[in-house]
This record gives structure tokens, C-alpha cells and sequence, in this order.
């Protein structure tokens, strides 16, 4: 008995570390309100019951930083088999499906999304290498040519550009609307190591200037028009707001390593929105990107979103702060707003530090080190 008593006091701190590293509570709860035992990542209240290819797109990524394989294989198959016909290899996964009659559910809009489909070429991409499964990679690979011919353009005076779907996002003679939020850098950094034969770097290039030069004031818009004229600019019906989309644009740039040569630069163009949250102790919901002003206050998800960010300005009395909020909300917040609750798993796991991203864009899960 004395014998068994030193041995479990010899291992306590190794299980400990094992438990620390591998459970992630969030992730449970995200999981158990929304992705289906099926594996379909579902938007609670939505009136058709949607799904979309970037909720199945977060859901790998965080299964992944969870460790979780058997999510994974799930969302993946999920994915596969509604949304791209079966082959991912074939085409890129539409990205609206749901409710279509009172009896029967389906695509409901088979445009593809750019965003989405960078995660989950990354994710797999990632998985492989993790997770030492071949199979991820070759279908990774396949889906990032894919995107490279189907989603990417070369813009006049701007370069080869991602846009946000094959189809419609030409909205007059000389004339895209992009959407800075589609645009994570460590995942094109990371694409650029990968497929060094691909002109990923171009793309990178071109995503760098547009999420800075679409916020002349500091403050990212959902949407912007680029015309190699005008340059970035606005309409009336395409007007400068920043919310929903805008605010992974903070979240993004939070997230880059801080060895990043391009991170200061950005950090210096955003400069406007870390002060506005640093003065208010709080996210606007609104900003606007012409004028910086801001109305509003944004969700708990947009408070966890910004976390990260404020990290890289060495803001921890605000972070603190916002963190406090989180903390005393973030239970129901994983139980009922499908968005939100993705933000929110992004900014609190990185602050915990459950991943980080390095300099080349490779993901680094807390699990992969502390757990080997």
C-alpha cells in the first residue's frame, strides 16, 4: 500500500499535466450545443437551420487544437459528403446548406466561400502533419490549387487577390468588392512554406495591403470596393461599417506571431481601434471606417476577439478587464449564439495559450508539446 501511495504521488504531476493539456472545457460545451453527432456545426435559430462551410471550416480547426480526431473525422466527412458532393478533391464545398421545404434540407446556395475554404485546406494541412496522417495532406493540397483557380484574381495595381467566392464579387467594370476578414496572413505564410511552387506569396502580398489600406482611419470595414482608379473605397450601398466580418480582422492580426515582420506594420494601422478599447474598456459593435467612429458595444464573442489583439499591444490592464466579462458570461454564451461562441473560442484559447501560431504559419496546439 505504502509502495502504490509513492508511486501515485510520483505520477500526480505528470496527470496533471496530461489533464491540463488535453481537456478543454469551451470546447466541450461548443460542442455539445452545436455540431450534431453527425458532425454538422449547426447555427442555432437561424430560420433554416443553416450551416455554413465556415462553421464546419472553425469546427475542424478547434478540434484539432482540442486533439479531438474523432470531431474531426466527423466535421470532415460531414463537409465531404453535403457540401462538395461527396469529393472534396472535385470541388469546393458550397457554402450555405439547410432547411430547404418543411421536410427535406440541402444546399441552398452552392457559391463557395474563400474563407472557409482556406481554414479547411490549413486544417487538414495541419492534421496531417500533427496527427501524421497522409491523406489530410494530399486532400489539403488539392483544395489550396483549387482556391489558387477558382478564387483568386489578378487585380490591376494590387496583384493575385483572394476573393471572397468564385462568382459575383465583380461588381462593375474594374471593380471587386473584398473582404479584409477573409484574409488570415499566418495562413498564407503557411501555404507559402507548403507549396513553394504556387504564388501564395503573391497572395499574401496582396491580402497585407488590403487589410491595411481598406482602413484608412484605423478601423477595419466589413466590406470594400477596390478599383485600380479609386483604389479601396466606398459606395452608398457598399458603405465602410465593420462588425460582424470586421472584427477577425483584429482577431488575425492579434493571433501572428510576434517575430512577424509584417505584424508591427499592422499593429501601427490598427493602432486607432486598440486605443478606442483601451479608452472605452470595452469593443464597439460599429465602427466605421472613413470617419473612426464607433457606436454601440459589441458581444461577449467581440470582447474575446479582441483579447489577443490587446495582447500585442502589452494592454494587460484592458485585457484584464474585458477578461473578467468573459469569465462571468462566457458559459451561456457557449450555449446559445453559434458566432459568437466561435470568437470566443479563438480569443480565450489563445490567451490561455491552448495554440499559437509561429513565424512560418505552423500551428503549435498546447497539447503537441505539453503532452509528449
Amino acid at each position: 500500500m505504502k509502495k502504490l501511495l509513492i508511486v501515485l504521488l510520483l505520477l500526480t504531476p505528470t496527470l496533471l499535466k496530461a489533464e491540463s493539456c488535453m481537456v478543454w472545457p469551451e470546447w466541450q460545451t461548443f460542442k455539445n450545443n452545436f455540431i450534431s453527432k453527425e458532425g454538422r456545426v449547426i447555427d442555432l435559430g437561424s430560420e433554416k437551420n443553416i450551416t455554413t462551410s465556415e462553421g464546419q471550416s472553425y469546427g475542424l480547426f478547434f478540434a484539432l487544437v482540442a486533439n479531438d480526431k474523432e470531431t474531426f473525422d466527423k466535421l470532415l466527412n460531414w463537409t465531404e459528403r453535403h457540401l462538395a458532393e461527396g469529393d472534396l478533391s472535385a470541388r469546393l464545398p458550397a457554402w450555405l446548406w439547410g432547411r430547404k421545404t418543411p421536410t427535406s434540407y440541402g444546399i441552398l446556395d452552392s457559391n463557395p466561400a474563400s474563407d472557409s475554404d482556406l481554414w479547411i485546406a490549413y486544417a487538414l494541412a495541419e492534421a496531417s502533419r500533427l496527427w501524421n496522417e497522409r491523406r489530410y495532406a494530399v486532400l489539403a493540397a488539392v483544395m489550396a490549387k483549387r482556391i489558387l483557380k477558382e478564387e483568386t484574381e489578378f487585380l490591376p495595381g494590387l496583384g493575385l487577390t483572394l476573393l471572397p467566392a468564385p462568382y459575383g464579387f465583380e461588381v462593375g467594370e474594374q471593380t471587386w468588392r473584398l473582404n479584409p476578414s477573409y484574409l488570415p496572413p499566418f495562413i498564407f505564410q503557411r501555404f507559402v512554406e507548403l507549396y513553394p511552387s504556387q504564388p501564395w506569396q503573391e497572395v499574401l502580398n496582396s491580402s497585407l495591403v488590403v487589410l491595411s489600406e481598406s482602413a484608412p482611419k484605423g478601423f477595419s470595414p466589413d466590406w470594400v470596393l477596390y478599383n485600380p482608379k479609386k483604389g479601396f473605397h466606398f459606395t452608398k450601398k457598399h458603405n465602410d461599417e465593420g462588425n460582424f466580418n470586421a472584427i477577425r480582422s483584429y482577431l488575425w492580426v492579434g493571433l501572428l506571431a510576434d517575430d512577424v515582420s509584417y505584424k508591427e506594420q499592422l499593429l501601427f494601422k490598427f493602432d486607432p481601434m486598440a486605443r478606442k478599447v483601451s479608452s472605452n474598456r470595452t469593443v464597439p459593435l460599429n465602427t466605421y471606417a472613413k470617419t473612426g467612429r464607433t457606436t454601440k458595444t459589441g458581444p461577449l464573442g467581440f470582447q474575446a476577439a479582441i483579447l489577443p489583439f490587446m495582447k500585442s499591444f502589452g494592454d494587460r490592464v484592458t485585457a484584464s478587464m474585458i477578461n473578467q466579462k468573459i469569465n462571468a458570461n462566457i458559459d451561456y454564451e457557449l450555449r446559445n449564439n453559434y458566432y459568437s461562441s466561435v470568437l470566443t473560442l479563438f480569443g480565450t484559447a489563445a490567451t490561455n495559450a491552448r495554440f499559437e501560431f509561429l513565424n512560418d504559419g505552423s500551428l503549435v496546439p498546447a497539447w503537441s508539446t505539453e503532452c509528449n
